[in-house]
């Protein structure tokens, strides 16, 4: 499976005339979703198909009503070239993102069109497993009845703030919510049905997701994405693949030891970076105590121009520009993307970070370019809605026929899927 937005991969080996069609409808489709409607003339010029395969191409993907056609615009002498666009109405997938907080939901249709959004705070403590799970279902309810009525739901992905196995969806561990060897995906299609795809994700993983293929790393192929929030999330794409790791697990960068003997971290170790770069260690930092003050309020004390506050925000800068310096020589990127909080503050912190950032760092410096994220806190929503198209996109027909319920004989249902890399 490829969640790559760029040029395609022609199938140089590709044998049967069945795999080359599939992996053709997957080019022009990925072109359409990726980057929108496109002409004709652009999509021979894009894929290096010819015209009467493009027209074949579109033709197949108008009958499975994944895209549209409409006359282009005249311009100068000759017949305009029709216009092919994905419609967002055909085919949809469901996004959850799990915060200690809330939980958000939306409705993504073909094309990454927003249909719908929603974030619920917990009624019950963010621990309690099986009220959150009610809280999905709940939504799962509510955005499939808004939905058109012939739009087919292709999947269901949920991000979570802690380790992730693969293939499974087990949550290993999430000390932001205190979960601990929760089967999250069997017990989301317990409670919704096992007729769609389901996958869980670590929210650093599908933040870096969504950075690279909609967000600030657009076009970059080694990519570092770093969230602060309660505890802290990464992500890495090297060479336009995300890196797992055997289990799932890599890019678990909250837990990097910065400071030997420092803060308790809530993995019960001491020195996590988290532990002193998360939201409540900036809220200790400026004076405040994280169980009487949210981080918003330390934003909303540095919008104002409190110096106690900005000043404590740089000083957490200092641990934020250390932590990203390991990385950075670890994974050599040539785009660093910061979310979450750590991106909301950023513009206070750059002085000390980029100080703490460049102390250690040798040649590659250059070309870390520190950014912040684009998608905000929308970033494990994209990300999410991307893993849960990836089928779709890359077997159009097969996969809406499964989901219709009008494949072959030896088709089992959909149950867990995996958050598999990017790339071809």
């Amino acid at each position: 499976m490829r969640l790559g937005s760029g040029p395609p991969v022609r199938r140089a080996d590709a044998s049967a005339q069945d795999d080359v069609r599939r992996a053709n409808l997957s080019a022009v489709l990925r072109l359409l979703h990726f980057h929108g409607p496109a002409t004709r003339s652009d999509l021979v010029a894009s894929t290096g198909f010819n015209r009467s395969t493009v027209g074949s191409l579109t033709s197949e993907l108008v009958k499975l009503g994944l895209v549209r056609e409409r006359p282009g615009e005249v311009r100068g002498k000759g017949r305009p070239s029709n216009v092919v666009e994905p419609v967002s109405t055909s085919a949809h997938v469901l996004a959850f993102d799990v915060t200690t907080s809330t939980v958000g939901a939306a409705r993504v249709g073909l094309g990454g069109y927003m249909l719908q959004m929603r974030r619920r705070l917990h009624s019950a403590p963010p621990h309690d497993v099986p009220a959150v799970v009610e809280l999905i279902a709940t939504l799962v309810a509510e955005m499939q009845a808004r939905a058109h009525p012939a739009s087919v739901c292709l999947g269901i992905a949920v991000s979570v703030p802690g380790s992730v196995r693969q293939p499974d969806g087990l949550v290993r561990r999430s000390p932001p919510l205190g979960w601990y060897e929760v089967h999250l995906a069997d017990l989301l299609r317990d409670a919704i049905g096992d007729d769609v795809p389901i996958t869980v994700g670590n929210d650093g993983d599908l933040g870096v997701v969504a950075e690279y293929l909609r967000g600030a790393a657009r076009g970059e192929r080694d990519v570092l994405y770093v969230r602060g929030e309660a505890g802290v999330a990464g992500g890495v794409v090297v060479d336009g693949e995300l890196l797992k790791g055997s289990g799932g697990y890599a890019g678990e960068v909250g837990h990097l030891l910065v400071k030997p003997g420092g803060r308790l971290c809530s993995c019960g170790a001491k020195g996590c970076w988290e532990a002193e770069v998360g939201d409540a260690a900036v809220i200790r930092s400026v004076g405040r105590d994280p169980r009487e003050s949210d981080i918003e309020d330390v934003i909303n004390d540095v919008a104002v121009g409190n110096r106690r506050a900005i000043a404590g925000v740089r000083k957490t800068g200092e641990w934020v520009g250390l932590g990203l310096a390991s990385l950075v020589n670890i994974f050599n990127p040539r785009i660093v993307v910061l979310g979450g909080t750590i991106g909301a503050l950023y513009p206070t912190m750059e002085a000390t970070l980029v100080q703490g950032y460049a102390r250690t760092l040798g040649p590659n410096r250059e070309q870390a370019l520190l950014v912040r994220s684009e998608l905000a806190s929308d970033a494990q929503l994209v990300g999410a809605a991307e893993v849960a198209f990836a089928d779709a996109l890359e077997d159009p027909a097969g996969t809406l026929d499964a989901r219709r319920g009008t494949g072959g004989e030896n088709d089992e249902p959909a149950q867990v899927h995996e958050l598999r890399a990017l790339g071809s």
